[in-house]
């Protein structure tokens, strides 16, 4: 003889759902409090093979050649401030950063990169107006894009801790 299973109640049923809803709601808010992701909607993008990354505003312990997002400041015409930008941390207070003749950027007297698209086209200057060295200062870090295009601190110097989001994880 078969028994029958017996239905279970509206009110048991509809407090499992509220309980199980209530605990993916506090996972999704624990998640986002954390993470933030960002998408790279360029066709010619500074990190190329990437354009969606996870962002962990938790993580700022700021290492070299790491990824990480900041806000940008004093960037018009080509972006608003507060505009979300990810590249490379490349140099750090203390470092010595060179523009040169060449257009070569220098870091500790390595060659990180070569280029100034941006100097004539978007910003009307001529490469010279960007070549010289600096020492970082604390509070100064240097981000750099992997391509010559990549509009980064060659043409607009450091940026400060204060505007880094967090460290940047690419997905795809």
């Amino acid at each position: 003889m078969k028994t029958q299973k017996q239905k279970e109640s509206w009110l048991k049923f509809s407090t499992k759902v509220v309980f199980m809803f209530g605990i993916m709601t506090l996972v999704v808010v624990a998640f986002f409090s954390r993470f933030t992701f960002a998408a790279d909607p360029q066709s010619v993008r500074c990190i190329p093979d990437y354009s969606f990354y996870l962002i962990d505003k938790k993580d700022k312990e700021l290492d070299r050649d790491a990824l990480f997002a900041f806000r940008s400041k004093d960037l018009s015409p080509i972006y608003e401030d507060g505009t979300k930008m990810i590249k490379f941390l490349r140099a750090m207070p203390g470092d010595t950063v060179e523009i040169n003749n060449n257009n070569q950027i220098v870091i500790n007297n390595k060659i990180q990169t070569t280029g100034l698209m941006w100097a004539q086209e978007k910003l009307g200057q001529p490469d010279s107006y960007f070549h010289g060295r600096q020492v970082l200062t604390e509070n100064q870090y240097w981000v750099l894009g992997t391509s010559e295009k990549s509009f980064d601190s060659r043409y607009w110097g450091a940026i400060s801790r204060e505007d880094i989001i967090g460290r940047v994880y690419p997905i795809f």
